[in-house]
């Protein structure tokens, strides 16, 4: 049997945007100044916060996916990129960035499928 995996709804994205937000912009103006100390806190907090938590960040870019369902069964992501409002766009796990779909409404009446565990 496969390991688990959680899924997120949009709105539970949006949640964990909003928390880690203060901390990804910090983050983006480190890389800018090249203040390497700060880079590798801040880096390191987010990296062992999406462990726990499921989700995945590239720290560099400020790029976070939350693993999700599309239509109950194909595996995809939700998809952020530090400096928008919030969770819009999604794309298939295996494909670029560059191939977002910006329709997260896909994922139900409230902006989420119900949370559920991946085979």
């Amino acid at each position: 049997m496969g390991k688990r995996r959680r899924t997120f709804t949009v709105d539970e994205a949006n949640t964990v945007i909003n928390e880690i937000r203060p901390i990804l912009g910090g983050l983006m103006e480190a890389y800018r100044s090249g203040n390497l100390a700060t880079i590798h806190e801040q880096s390191m907090w987010l990296i062992k916060l999406s462990r726990r938590l499921g989700f995945m960040i590239n720290t560099r870019l400020g790029i976070v996916h939350f693993p999700t369902l599309y239509r109950g069964s194909y595996r995809v992501v939700l998809c952020y990129r530090y400096g928008e409002p919030r969770v819009m766009y999604w794309h298939w796990i295996d494909s670029h960035i560059r191939m977002r779909i910006r329709d997260v409404k896909l994922f139900g009446p409230s902006g989420g499928i119900k949370n559920e565990e991946a085979s």
